[in-house]
């Protein structure tokens, strides 16, 4: 009996050690070391930036973002009586007036909100930054998504200022003992380069996505007659890398798309330069005159044009690196506003706002509206309609 029980034991196989408590330790160990890295990682780069009020921000940042079930904009009502600008930022709306700078989450809660005393108040987006200046006075704020990170009054009164995706931003000033001046400030806001001219007016100015480069619009008067061109700096040395001569034409905006191509909307078509100055594409109007366009850093320009025509009296085009019409469409009314992100475009008619993408085919969204003064097309796809007193998402006709 005994013999039998030992040959039946003997026949049994063995299970291996049960180490799955070890496994999941080691995955937990695994995941507290990689989150003390990102940790130490966020304290070391935005230690500058960091506070108990900002710390507080970013904990209601996420907070929201975990209680947020869709993407929809709860709308937003403007204050009365005041003249607001404003941009998609965050899948949200930034929003500046002549007392504060607010950014509005997605759900239409005002998530950050810093006091301004601006009597022309502008707006620079451009990634995860907003900066805000008063356009002919001295102030300057530039925020993230939940702090205020650097809140000065300059020396000089400002004319324009840019922000990159890096953080990184130029400054236009009209400077005592020059015709103008521009400074540019890295992602820490530390004076990076500064170039004073007494022979130039600036208008414009951008930092390259590289934060490194800067492209500056100067005018020049001479004979009655006035010449612009655009000077392209690093920030390492004072003489100019080389000019870009645009002659008599208006330039309305000047971005970098990316790597060190400059895109530049002007009165008379829209061109790209390459980092050496050489233009690499041109569209020019031919068709009618320019009304208005949306152009931000790293985006394609979208123009729209007055063509003349009766039946078809304006186009919308997204113009190409290359000079080439990327999308091209023609309306039987006028164009009031239109937005890009991405590939996405809104475009508020005189009666109705359409909404669809630059990819061939791509289905078009209509909705009724006569009411609206102005479009905002956000990320995610979605848009925003920005009336007198308020904001709020366009509901599609099916």
């Amino acid at each position: 009996m005994a013999e039998r029980e030992m040959r039946q034991q003997d026949n049994v196989t063995p299970f291996r050690p049960d180490r799955r408590g070890q496994v999941c330790g080691l995955f937990k160990s695994v995941a507290l070391i990689g989150l003390l890295c990102s940790m130490v990682y966020c304290i070391w780069n935005y230690h500058d930036s960091l506070s108990l009020s900002s710390l507080r921000q970013l904990f209601s940042y996420f907070s929201s973002a975990r209680q947020a079930s869709s993407g929809d904009f709860a709308g937003y009502t403007f204050e009365a009586g005041t003249e607001s600008v404003y941009d998609d930022f965050g899948n949200g709306l930034a929003v500046l007036n002549s007392d504060s700078l607010s950014f509005i989450n997605e759900q239409g809660a005002e998530e950050l909100s810093v006091q301004l005393q601006y009597a022309t108040p502008a707006l620079s987006v451009s990634g995860d930054n907003l900066l805000a200046y008063d356009r002919g006075g001295r102030g300057l704020c530039l925020t993230n998504r939940y702090t205020a990170m650097w809140q000065t009054e300059l020396e000089s009164d400002i004319i324009s200022a840019s922000v990159n995706n890096n953080g990184a931003f130029s400054v236009v000033t009209d400077e005592q003992g020059y015709r103008a001046a521009v400074t540019v400030y890295d992602n820490r806001q530390r004076e990076q380069f500064k170039w004073n001219t007494s022979e130039y007016y600036i208008a414009l100015s951008c930092v390259a996505p590289d934060s490194h480069h800067v492209a500056v619009l100067c005018l020049q008067e001479s004979g009655g007659k006035r010449a612009a061109q655009i000077r392209v700096f690093s920030t390492s040395q004072e003489e100019a890398l080389f000019d870009i001569a645009l002659g008599g034409m208006t330039v309305y905006s000047m971005e970098y798309y990316k790597n060190d191509t400059l895109a530049v909307v002007t009165d008379q078509g829209v061109f790209f330069y390459d980092g050496n100055g050489q233009q690499t594409g041109a569209y020019p109007y031919t068709k009618g005159s320019l009304v208005t366009f949306s152009h931000k850093m790293g985006q394609l320009p979208c123009i729209a044009l007055e063509t003349g025509d009766r039946e078809q009296r304006a186009q919308v085009v997204v113009v190409g690196e290359d000079g080439s019409a990327v999308f091209d469409q023609t309306y039987a009314t006028t164009v009031r506003s239109l937005s890009t992100s991405g590939d996405h475009i809104a475009v508020l008619l005189r009666d109705q706002v359409v909404h669809t993408s630059t990819f061939a085919g791509a289905p078009v969204q209509t909705a009724q509206e006569v009411n609206a003064r102005d479009v905002i097309q956000r990320s995610d796809g979605s848009v925003i309609l920005i009336y007198a007193e308020r904001a709020e998402m366009v509901e599609f006709d099916e």
